[in-house]
């Protein structure tokens, strides 16, 4: 890993003034920055301009960040020589403060969570097609302080999401199975029997646990017991998924293939479906707004009425890459011609252009380390392929 020491820039924006309340300071604890994956947070004394503050290069694709105390946990997707490496990188300039390689024939790690002090990271590929495994490492030291089997399946590209001393995951290979551990020892709690569990990191509120799969096949389960409290089932079922949002008692799911639109919104409580939206990335949401975003568009549409409040559309020959995060009320977006590009969440007006050096591309489909944005601590973190950018 070696730290960049330069970045072509262009930046277009408006300085705003934000309330600085020390309370409004967060950290992005899972993919999409929380265990809901809604995508917004609060960081206190991050405003415009943004400064980079800080890059890193590493041996391969770079994943979303966790952002926590003094840390940006990022996963190093390795090569062909190097493997797969989970890295703590200091929020201060980037240095190496820990890292810890995957398990010798597990493919590399897919996506990181963190909870209670404790960063939690699964494997990929299976060794025997047997079981995967996952890992939990002291925060501070990156000590391992526990490998637990995940037994029944052999594939896993689910994300794991942390909360409440569980942390949860997904399986496929033979169906699909969806797990809960104990954070303090790893031992298996409950599964769940889903329909091929690929690609959902389980989404996480007050009301239980959420993933979905393709066509879709989304699913809600108690938190604790593992019990299934409801089944959603569409009018097919295979191999895909994506990650589920969970927002004000709604639970957005995509990967829908028949239907008017290519994404539903089911009751959280009862799974009925109440309505659908269009968004090939994982939705954002602040307040009484949502952010959809197709590769040609980004709309905000209010949530109370329906209306479209303003639609942008990328230039050129780019292409919106990425879900997008809410940041202090600006809606930042990744492109495939490598632009960071922020958008006032109110109006739709233009603030940020940043010209990185790679794609920031944020695929969810079978991607191993998972990508994303992630803010928090003062810090705007976005990986672009193999570099990591902190800006502040």
């Amino acid at each position: 890993m070696k730290v960049l020491v330069s970045l072509t820039v262009s930046l277009s924006f408006a300085i705003c003034a934000l309330a600085q309340d020390p309370a409004l300071t967060s950290v992005s604890v899972a993919y999409q920055v929380n265990q809901a994956h809604t995508g917004n947070v609060q960081v206190s004394g991050l405003t415009l301009p943004l400064k980079l503050k800080w890059s890193v290069n590493l041996n391969g694709n770079a994943s979303y960040p966790l952002i926590i105390p003094g840390e940006v946990v990022v996963i190093d997707g390795g090569n062909g020589t190097v493997p797969s490496t989970l890295e703590a990188l200091s929020s201060t300039d980037g240095s190496l403060l820990w890292s810890q390689p995957v398990a010798s024939g597990y493919g590399g790690w897919i996506g990181a969570a963190y909870d209670n002090g404790v960063v939690f990271a699964n494997n990929y590929e299976t060794p025997g097609f047997s079981s995967g495994s996952m890992s939990a490492f002291n925060a501070t030291t990156g000590e391992l302080l526990w490998t637990a089997s995940l037994p029944g399946q052999y594939l896993f590209t689910s994300p794991a999401t942390a909360q409440n001393g569980i942390v949860y995951t997904g399986g496929a290979g033979g169906g699909g199975t969806v797990y809960a551990l104990s954070e303090t020892n790893g031992d298996l709690l409950w599964t769940g029997s889903v329909e091929n569990g690929d690609t959902s990191a389980p989404a996480i509120s007050s009301t239980g646990v959420y993933v979905s799969y393709a066509c879709p096949q989304s699913y809600r389960f108690n938190s604790k017991t593992g019990a299934q409290v409801w089944h959603y089932s569409g009018a097919c079922e295979g191999g895909g998924g994506d990650t589920a949002v969970v927002y004000k008692g709604l639970v957005y799911v995509r990967d829908v293939f028949s239907g008017s639109t290519n994404g539903l919104t089911l009751n959280a409580t009862t799974g009925a479906q109440v309505g659908g939206f269009n968004s090939q990335y994982a939705p954002a949401f602040s307040g009484t707004t949502a952010f959809y975003t197709e590769s040609n568009s980004l709309t905000a549409v209010n949530l109370t009425t329906g209306a479209t409040l303003w639609t942008v559309n990328p230039t050129g020959s780019t292409g919106f890459t990425c879900s997008p995060i809410v940041v202090n009320g600006i809606v930042y977006m990744g492109t495939s011609t490598s632009t960071l590009l922020g958008y006032s969440a109110t109006t739709g007006k233009q603030k940020v252009s940043m010209t990185l050096s790679q794609s920031i591309s944020c695929s969810e489909y079978f991607v191993v380390p998972q990508a994303g944005m992630g803010a928090g601590q003062g810090l705007l973190v976005v990986p672009a392929g193999t570099e990591l950018y902190a800006f502040e």
